[in-house]
């Protein structure tokens, strides 16, 4: 995914955003890193697995420090790839949510472009900001869509390429839905109805309503305060 405009990486610490005040307060997806992620690791352990079956050949040939890089660098190899797909994604839908012709799809992302489309035509939404990027309480993040949708509702929809809809989607929405002030000072005029996670696949898409945004928004709290505690905040006088 490419890194919004506004954001700002703070070393040790992850990607920021510059509130109005001019202070630097963390991202939302910055903060929901805090959360443990245990197939992480095993995705990782079977990427550098199929690597290494697939090169049981040449590996022998190779001399150690080459073959151990080549082996540590391929979970991140399959995870730039992804990272790409979900940027075509993004930019197709992005495109002709403003009423403009997207470049043509080529590669991986090609076979995701239906799926997208599918979702333009059956949900009409209408697009009340793109690609904002928002202020909370202590707190910034980028949404990909603002849209009034067919049934007159006001929703924040966030779209993912990613194999399943994962429950951190929930807090990332959540925390989107309270955070209502924008860079030069003014504020959203819209308020949110729904908050939707819209997964687009190689097989269609499938769409899920975030439940309760209150308790979801609560949880992201928590999130952030053990993000704060996480990085030296209040932990030894």
């Amino acid at each position: 995914m490419t890194t919004p405009a506004l954001a700002e990486n703070v070393k040790g610490k992850g990607r920021h955003y510059r509130h109005p005040n001019g202070e630097l307060v963390p991202s939302i997806t910055n903060i929901i890193g805090v959360l443990n992620k245990p197939a992480l690791p095993r995705w990782a352990a079977l990427k550098v697995a199929e690597q290494a079956v697939a090169m049981r050949d040449s590996l022998p040939k190779l001399d150690e420090e080459e073959a151990v890089t080549i082996l540590k660098q391929s979970p991140w190899r399959s995870s730039t790839r992804a990272a790409d797909r979900g940027t075509t994604i993004h930019a197709y839908l992005e495109t002709k949510l403003q009423g403009l012709e997207p470049k043509e799809i080529s590669g991986d992302a090609a076979r995701y472009r239906k799926a997208a489309d599918a979702f333009l035509e059956e949900w009409q939404p209408k697009p009340v900001a793109i690609e904002q990027t928002v202020f909370g309480d202590g707190y910034a993040g980028t949404g990909d869509l603002w849209a009034v949708l067919n049934n007159g509702a006001t929703a924040i929809i966030d779209y993912k390429t990613s194999k399943a809809i994962y429950p951190e989607a929930a807090l990332q929405l959540a925390a989107l839905c309270y955070a209502d002030l924008l860079p030069d000072g003014s504020t959203l005029d819209d308020p949110v109805d729904e908050a939707w996670v819209v997964r687009i696949g190689e097989n269609g898409y499938e769409a899920k309503r975030v439940a309760n945004v209150e308790y979801n928004y609560a949880a992201f709290r928590a999130c952030l305060q053990a993000w704060h505690w996480m990085n030296g905040e209040g932990v030894y006088a």
